[in-house]
């Protein structure tokens, strides 16, 4: 068996000459006309320009005199974007690295045959009446043992085949356009509308002064003057409506007619149709020696580590210190019963559950029952309490119906809600009732209509069942040994209207000792403005009475952003501690497969590849499918942590879900981070801003 991912090393034989500048800027935030600056090169002298670490990095040397005129146009054209920009100076001294090459070559030298890649591309495109399926691809940089690499992805977008302007003309509330995701026709642009900017009278004049491409100008002077001009994404670039195409999410289905099951079955890519669309367009990069052969277990083996080479074990450890399989864990459940049973049923007594069941949803005739029964094989017995029903899903007929179940003699130890299939929508049942529960303090579980119909969810509900309810169903049979503690951090943003930036509405640690047992979760509740969680912030999250002299593995959903990392050091040092900060990074990160048989298949869970000593890919987790291909994570750290003892932690964490029976992608420690932040950007929280229940379960 031979493992490989889809990172070529660069053929630095055939990159030319480069050149690097930087920028003469009144103020720190160069990054936001980087990019735009480099832009502007390329359109005016030709050659090949890419930001890369904090320079403008260029195939061609350029006067001063010629950079002059180029800045002085720019002041006139965008005074705004560039009333700070003083210049651009050639940079002596600074030497090209692996990181500026492979930038370079990604964002550079790529885009000369991104028309050829293209047109190979849409011979994979799929039908589906009112939408089509168009694959894309994506470059990125890497830098791989010290030697400049670059991804190559492919992507499946669902497009509506009506375009924007066509669409947005029979909108009648333009308004109702906005969180439309769209892409620029003529570039692989793609986000949401942020903003309804105007008409186009208005702002030709700033357009046609903003673009550089011919064909752009044409569309721009061709279009009338009422044409719609949006705003798209955070950076906000200004568009007509008809350079735009709407990009379907498969939430959008039902609102734009296109069936979603037989979209989402195309939109699947399985490993060896990705595989070979990949080889596809890196033999297009090869033919201009851009690229050289991916990296492959047989002839990178350092670079290729797996599971077993990095110690893991998926053993868990369940009642009476019993070992059993991860894979094996209901069955283990049953056998030797949970790791730590809460006080309030160490007698045996029962769970009591109560029941609010809406209009319209599925009898519970022999839902009930077959739950019950779940849950006596896990060795708790239940009574269910009471039940409610209610005619409709307003907020004060849920609080009427939880009010008068938690007023039974038997309070019930936790209230399952029955109601149709519409928790993802904004002001949905879901959000009333969690809104509810978790504010009081309520263990809850809301079931959807089509949940109580599938047998196979029935492990899935006892298990977040027996969670919520303050049992330790299993935890790790081989406790981390170079950590006393891990802790998951994370910041809930929340996007500000019109514009730039968010407000960060809160910080969220979630503590976890060595073996993955909850030890509790702190929430901070105040707002905090901009991207990094404040000195005094972290350090309450960290305090002293528990952190002193530990040594604590940090797991960031994301990036550590501004001085969160120096902060975090500067305490640990303070109170004796030694912190170990891991980021793990969810999306764009470049998949590995395995080659078995003369076949390309799935890789397996815990397969790495290691860039360097310090970061790495990681196969967390399978997709439940065999014609799906996982998403690995990236995971980067510092020394005196090896990238083998982060990827170790985050992938013994993916076994603690007590809501699944199936792993997880993420480690618990920041899985459902997402929607932890969600709930509290709608006001849902606990009272009590620390807890040891897992209420997000």
């Amino acid at each position: 068996m031979t493992t490989f991912i889809e990172v070529f090393p660069i053929n630095l034989s055939a990159l030319p000459i480069l050149y690097a500048y930087k920028l003469i800027i009144g103020n720190n935030d160069m990054s936001t006309i980087g990019w735009k600056f480099a832009y502007r090169l390329r359109a005016e002298l030709g050659g090949h320009w890419v930001w890369s670490e904090s320079k403008i990095v260029g195939d061609k040397l350029v006067s001063e005199l010629e950079i002059k005129n180029i800045v002085e146009v720019l002041w006139q054209e965008q005074p705004e974007v560039y009333r700070n920009l003083q210049g651009l100076k050639r940079d002596i001294d600074f030497a090209i690295t692996p990181q500026s090459q492979a930038d370079f070559v990604a964002f550079g030298l790529f885009s000369d045959i991104q028309r050829e890649i293209k047109l190979k591309l849409s011979q994979k495109n799929h039908d589906l009446g009112r939408a089509k399926i168009e694959r894309t691809y994506g470059v990125k940089a890497w830098v791989v043992n010290d030697h400049p690499s670059i991804s190559i992805s492919v992507q499946s977008n669902l497009i509506y085949k009506e375009d924007f302007k066509t669409y947005a003309a029979k909108v009648a509330d333009p308004n109702q356009l906005l969180g439309i995701m769209v892409e620029d026709k003529g570039s692989s642009l793609k986000d949401e509308i942020v903003a309804i900017t105007g008409r186009l009278i208005d702002h030709r004049t700033r357009l046609l002064s903003l673009t550089k491409k011919d064909e752009s100008k044409a569309l721009i002077n061709n279009a009338p003057d009422d044409e719609l001009v949006v705003s798209v994404g955070k950076s906000r670039y200004d568009y007509i409506a008809s350079a735009l195409k709407i990009v379907l999410r498969l939430a959008d289905c039902q609102r734009f007619g296109v069936d979603s099951q037989k979209a989402l079955n195309i939109l699947k890519i399985e490993p060896k149709l990705r595989s070979d669309i990949i080889s596809s367009i890196a033999e297009i990069a090869k033919k201009q020696n851009f690229i050289q052969n991916a990296y492959t277990s047989g002839k990178n083996t350092n670079l290729f580590l797996s599971s077993e080479s990095i110690g893991f074990s998926s053993n868990l450890c369940f009642g009476n210190a019993k070992i059993g399989k991860h894979n094996e864990m209901l069955s283990s459940l049953k056998l030797y019963g949970v790791y730590r049973r809460a006080k309030n049923f160490s007698e045996n007594n029962p769970i009591y559950i109560g029941i609010i069941k809406g209009a319209k949803t599925e009898s519970l005739e022999k839902f009930c029952p077959a739950l019950q029964e779940e849950l006596s094989k896990l060795k708790f017995k239940s009574e269910y309490v009471g039940l409610k029903n209610i005619q409709e899903d307003s907020r004060i007929k849920i609080e009427e119906a939880i009010n008068i179940l938690m007023q039974k003699e038997k309070q019930p130890d936790i209230i399952l809600a029955f109601f149709n299939d519409n928790s993802e929508e904004e002001g949905s049942a879901y959000d009333k009732f969690k809104s509810i529960t978790i504010g009081r303090g309520i263990p809850s579980q809301y079931i959807e209509k089509s949940t109580t119909t599938n047998t196979f969810a029935l492990g899935n509900i006892a298990l977040g069942i027996l969670g919520k309810t303050g049992n330790t169903p299993f935890a790790l049979a081989e406790p981390l040994p170079y950590a006393d503690l891990v802790i998951g951090l994370d910041v809930a943003r929340q996007k500000k209207q019109n514009l730039a930036g968010s407000l960060n509405a809160t910080a969220i640690a979630r503590i976890y000792f060595s073996n993955g047992d909850l030890l509790r979760y702190r929430i901070h509740d105040a707002p905090l403005e901009g991207e990094t969680i404040p000195q005094n912030v972290l350090q309450s999250l960290f305090p002293i009475d528990e952190f002193q002299g530990k040594r604590v593995v940090i797991h960031r959903d994301g990036l550590f952003r501004g001085k969160e990392k120096q902060v975090l050091k500067s305490w640990a040092k303070q109170i004796g501690a030694e912190f170990y900060l891991v980021e793990v990074i969810k999306d764009a990160v470049p998949r590995i497969y395995s080659f078995t048989n003369g076949e390309v298949k799935q890789p397996a869970k815990g397969d790495v590849f290691k860039l360097s000593d310090t970061q790495a890919f990681l196969v967390s987790s399978l997709p439940p499918f065999k014609n799906s291909t996982p998403q690995p994570l990236q995971i980067r750290t510092e020394a005196p942590f090896t990238i083998e003892q982060a990827v170790h932690s985050v992938l013994s964490l993916t076994l603690l879900h007590y809501g699944s029976l199936r792993g997880t992608r993420s480690p618990v420690s920041i899985h459902f981070s997402d929607k932890i932040g969600g709930l509290v950007l709608k006001g849902i929280k606990p009272k009590d801003l620390e807890g040891t229940i897992p209420y997000w379960l």
